[in-house]
C-alpha cells in the first residue's frame, strides 16, 4: 500500500501539466522526436549517429508515445514520464532486496520527490532510462546474489546487457561491477559469484551483441563524444589537467548539499541534490554505510557504485553535470534513506514509536514542497527556462499548425489529427527550419510546408504563413508577399542563445490572405499616403485592445510611429506609440493597396472612470512631425483622429 501511495505521488510529479513544464522543446530532445519519426517510417538502427550519436532504447519508446499521440513535446515528453515514474517501484523492489522494506520505501519516496529525478523525468533525453535500467539489472543481480542459481544469473546478465542501450554512463558500470567482484574474492566469498559470473556475462553478451557489432565497425561515432567532453582534452583544461581535475572534483562533490548544475537544461540552476534536511540525513546515512561495509555487503556495493559512477561527471567539462550523473540514481537515495531509518531508530528507542515515523513524514513533507514550489513556480515560470529550452521554436511550430488547423497547437499532449486538408500554405525561413529541430519535428506533415529563402519568386494570394528571420534587410522579403492583400505581421516571442546576453525577437511572422477592396472604406487620411480602414476597441479586465487596420494609397517611403492614446480632459491615462505591429512591419515596407492589421495594447483605467477620449495618428520619430488627417471627403481634421470615448 505504501509503495502504491509514493508511485502515485511519484506519477503526480511527473505528469502533471507535462506539456507546460518546462516550457519549449530543446534541440537534443527534438532530435530524438525526429529520430523516433525515422523509426514509425520503418527504420530500425541498433544506434542513432545524428546529433554526437545515441543510444536507441529511449527513442523507441518515445516512438511509441509520438505514434500514440502525434507530435507534440508532450507527446515526446511521455516516454520519460513514464520511465522516471516506473523507476520509483523498481527502486523499493532493489533496495528490499539488499536493505529490507523500511529502507526500500524511504528510498522509494526520497527519490519521488527528488527535483533531480522528478526533472529528468520531464524533459525528452534518454538519460532517464539509466537509473530505470541499472535498477532493474541491479535488483535481478541482487537476486541472483542470494540465490546462486544459474538462470538468475543468466537473467541478471541480460537485464545488464540493456543499460548499454541507456546513456552514455552506462559504460562506466563495468568497473563498479570489476571493483565490487574483487571486494567479494578479497573477503573470501568466491562462490558467491563462480562460476556464476559466466552465466551473469554470457546473459549480457547476448544482449550487447548487436550494440558490440555496430561499435565494432563505428568506432568513430560511438567512442567520439567522449574526447570531445574530456577534461584530459587541451582545448577544455588550457594545458592544466591536474588543476581542473581538482576543481572538477570539488565541484563535483559539492552537488550534493551546496552547489547542482548550474546549466538550466538540467537543473533548477544550482540547486544541490538535497536540501538541508535530507542533507543531513544524506551524511548520516553516509557514515552509516560506511561503518557497516566491513560486515555486510549490500552497503559496500553502494558506496562503490555511487563513488565510480561519478566519474563521468567528474571528468568532463561542466562539472557537475546532472545528466552524466544519472548513473548515481537511484542508489544516491539509499544513503539519505538509511540516515532517515536510523533516526527512526534513534527516536523510537527514547519516546514512543510512532515520534520517529513523524519526524520523518515531515522531513518528506518539507522536502516535498520545496521541490513543488522551486520547480513548478519558481524554475517553471522564469522565462530563462524558457530560452534555455528553446521555447521560441515550439511557438513557431504551434503557430503554423493553428494556421494550418493540423497538429500541435500549443496546448495539451495531443497533436491533433487532419480532420479536413488544411487550408492555406506555410513558408517557413530554410535558416529557422534548420537551426531549430523542434520546427520540422513538431510541424504536422498535414501542414502544407515550403523552406522559404530571400531569392524566392512572388507567391499566390492564397491565404499564407511567412515565418522568416527577421535580422536581414526586410526589404528583400516585401516582394515575395502577394500583391493587394491583408497583411497580419507579427513578431516572435522572445529568444537567446546560450553564449547570448540580450534576448531578442525569434522571428517575424506575416499572415497574409485576399481581401474585398469594397469591404474597406476609408474613415480617415493621414498625409496623403495611409488611410485608416477599419478599427476594433476591446475591453479585456484591465486592458484595451485596439486593433487597426491601414491601407497604403501609395508606397510611403519613411517609418512613421503610430500613437494610441487614451486621455481625459487634461492628462494622457495610457498610451502606445511604436511602429506598426511592435515594428514586425514598418511603413516604409508597405506597398499601394495592401491592408496591414496593427494591433495596440493600453493599460485601461477603472470601467468607473467616465470622459476618457482615444485617440489614435501618425508621426515621424524623432522629430515628431505629425501627419495631417483629412476625412474621406477631403475636409482636414488635424493630427489625430477621435476613434472611441467613454
Amino acid at each position: 500500500m505504501t509503495i502504491a501511495l509514493v508511485t502515485l505521488l511519484a506519477a503526480t510529479l511527473r505528469f502533471i501539466a507535462l506539456g507546460d513544464v518546462p516550457p519549449g522543446l530543446y534541440h537534443d530532445e527534438a532530435y530524438n522526436g525526429l529520430d523516433a519519426l525515422d523509426v514509425l517510417a520503418g527504420q530500425r538502427p541498433v544506434y542513432f549517429a545524428a546529433n554526437n550519436g545515441r543510444e536507441p532504447l529511449f527513442i523507441y519508446l518515445v516512438a511509441g508515445t509520438v505514434g500514440l499521440l502525434g507530435r507534440s513535446p508532450g507527446a515526446l515528453r511521455l516516454a520519460a514520464a513514464l520511465c522516471g515514474t516506473l523507476t520509483i517501484p523498481a527502486t523499493y523492489l532493489m533496495v528490499r532486496t539488499w536493505f529490507g522494506r523500511r529502507v526500500a520505501a524511504l528510498s522509494a519516496a526520497i527519490l519521488a520527490i527528488t527535483l533531480w529525478h522528478v526533472h529528468l523525468s520531464r524533459i525528452g533525453l534518454r538519460a532517464v532510462t539509466l537509473p530505470l535500467m541499472t535498477v532493474l539489472a541491479l535488483w535481478l543481480g541482487g537476486r541472483a546474489y542470494r540465490s546462486g542459481r544459474r538462470p538468475d544469473w543468466l537473467t541478471a546478465g541480460l537485464g545488464y546487457g540493456l543499460c548499454f542501450y541507456t546513456y552514455l554512463p552506462a559504460r562506466i558500470t563495468p568497473l563498479a561491477l570489476a571493483a565490487f567482484a574483487l571486494i567479494v574474492l578479497l573477503k573470501g566469498q568466491r562462490r558467491r559469484i563462480w562460476p556464476s559470473a559466466i552465466w551473469f556475462a554470457s546473459g549480457a553478451a547476448l544482449t550487447l551483441f548487436p550494440l558490440a557489432l555496430y561499435t565494432l565497425t563505428h568506432w568513430d561515432v560511438v567512442i567520439g563524444r567522449v574526447g570531445q567532453a574530456s577534461v584530459l582534452n587541451p582545448l577544455i583544461n588550457a594545458g592544466r589537467p591536474w588543476q581542473m581535475l581538482g576543481r572538477q572534483l570539488i565541484d563535483t562533490l559539492g552537488m550534493f548539499l551546496i552547489r547542482g548544475d548550474r546549466i538550466a537544461r538540467h537543473n533548477a540552476p544550482g540547486r544541490p541534490v538535497f536540501g538541508v534536511l535530507l542533507g543531513a540525513a544524506l551524511v548520516w546515512g553516509t557514515v552509516r554505510a560506511v561503518r557497516q561495509a566491513t560486515r555486510r555487503m549490500a552497503p559496500t556495493f553502494v558506496l562503490i557504485w555511487i563513488g565510480l559512477m561519478v566519474t563521468p561527471t567528474w571528468l568532463a567539462e561542466d562539472a557537475p553535470h546532472f545528466l552524466r550523473a544519472a548513473g548515481i540514481l537511484p542508489l544516491i537515495v539509499i544513503l539519505p534513506a538509511l540516515g532517515l531509518d536510523a533516526a527512526i531508530d534513534w527516536w523510537n528507542r527514547r519516546s514512543r514509536d510512532t515520534l520517529g515515523w513523524i519526524l520523518v513524514a515531515a522531513i518528506l513533507t518539507i522536502s516535498l514542497f520545496s521541490t513543488v514550489r522551486e520547480y513548478f513556480f519558481r524554475y517553471g515560470l522564469n522565462p530563462e527556462t524558457a530560452y534555455a529550452f528553446e521555447d521560441a521554436a515550439t511557438e513557431l511550430a504551434a503557430e503554423a499548425n493553428r494556421f494550418a488547423g493540423a497538429g500541435w497547437d500549443g496546448r495539451g499532449l495531443l497533436a491533433q489529427p487532419r480532420t479536413v486538408d488544411p487550408e492555406g500554405h506555410v513558408y517557413v525561413d530554410r535558416r529557422l527550419w534548420k537551426e531549430w529541430a523542434a520546427v520540422p519535428f513538431l510541424v504536422s506533415e498535414s501542414v502544407r510546408t515550403d523552406r522559404l529563402s530571400e531569392g524566392a519568386n512572388a507567391f499566390s494570394s492564397e491565404a499564407t504563413l511567412f515565418l522568416i528571420w527577421p535580422y536581414d534587410d526586410l526589404t528583400a522579403y516585401r516582394r515575395i508577399l502577394p500583391t493587394q492583400t491583408r497583411i497580419t505581421p507579427s513578431a516572435g516571442p522572445l529568444t537567446r542563445g546560450d553564449l547570448e546576453d540580450q534576448p531578442y525577437p525569434a522571428y517575424l511572422a506575416y499572415q497574409t490572405e485576399p481581401y474585398d477592396a469594397s469591404e474597406y472604406a476609408n474613415r480617415a487620411l493621414f498625409g496623403n499616403q495611409i488611410a485608416l480602414t477599419n478599427y476594433t476597441v476591446e475591453e479585456i479586465s484591465s486592458l484595451w485592445q485596439v486593433t487597426l487596420e491601414w491601407r497604403a494609397i501609395g508606397s510611403p517611403e519613411e517609418n512613421y510611429t503610430v500613437f494610441v492614446h487614451l486621455r481625459d480632459e487634461t492628462e494622457i491615462i495610457a498610451q502606445d506609440d511604436g511602429e506598426p505591429a511592435q515594428g514586425a512591419y514598418p511603413t516604409s515596407l508597405w506597398r499601394t493597396g495592401d491592408v496591414i492589421v496593427d494591433t495596440h495594447w493600453l493599460n485601461a483605467p477603472d470601467k468607473s472612470v467616465e470622459g476618457l477620449e482615444l485617440v489614435v495618428g501618425l508621426y515621424r520619430w524623432p522629430t515628431m512631425d505629425h501627419l495631417e488627417a483629412t476625412s474621406p471627403s477631403g475636409d482636414p481634421i488635424g493630427k489625430e483622429l477621435t476613434l472611441h470615448t467613454r
